[in-house]
């Protein structure tokens, strides 16, 4: 990518995906540590309001419930992360042209509507028993710190990497610059096709 390229433009590019990265980590640790009790939080709030159908249950059927209401909240607040960990990483190493397509997408995953929707799976399983849904109330849900960071810190790094980006891809179209390709996928591509 550096080759032709304004050095000024390289090094601007190269310091906006670092700040981007230090952003989306702080956010997925927040996933990662804050997201689970969050949700756990507002189960337990939800199941108090339905005190009738919550004696109606046996002490079995309570402990089954809450176990899997633990493990949905695990799953989902994992499966969150897991998204942000591969975006990021697409972010890191995707050949800069193809990578400002996706700009727009990667940019509405890190929300707060994508992050609310962890929920979902544990809301199957409570209204499933008879107990209201629940809703976290916003990003301060999981602390002040992930709030500034998802709704401040990300959106501003991210605007500025995705000038950057667009401005860098525009150079590389430029001067003719086209993405590697292993040399596998040229043998592969090669290789004649069996008969039979």
């Amino acid at each position: 990518m550096v080759n032709g390229l304004d050095p000024v433009l390289v090094k601007d590019f190269t310091e906006a995906k670092a700040d981007l990265a230090r952003h989306g980590i702080v956010i997925i640790r927040a996933v990662e540590t804050d997201l689970e009790p969050a949700i756990l939080a507002e189960v337990k709030n939800s199941m108090a309001s339905y005190s009738a159908r919550l004696r109606s249950l046996e002490e079995g059927e309570l402990d089954e419930l809450l176990q899997g209401l633990r493990k949905a909240a695990m799953k989902s607040s994992a499966d969150l992360r897991e998204l942000y960990v591969r975006l990021l990483a697409k972010l890191g190493t995707e050949y800069v042209p193809d990578l400002v397509r996706d700009l727009e997408g990667v940019g509405e995953l890190f929300k707060w509507d994508r992050v609310a929707k962890a929920v979902d799976p544990v809301n199957a399983r409570l209204e499933g028993k008879g107990f209201g849904g629940i809703a976290l109330s916003g990003p301060e849900a999981l602390s002040d710190d992930f709030a500034i960071e998802l709704e401040q810190k990300w959106p501003a790094a991210f605007s500025r990497f995705k000038q950057l980006a667009e401005k860098t891809a525009r150079a590389l179209v430029e001067q003719g610059d086209q993405p590697v390709v292993a040399p596998q996928s040229k043998a592969k591509a090669k290789r004649p096709k069996k008969k039979g």
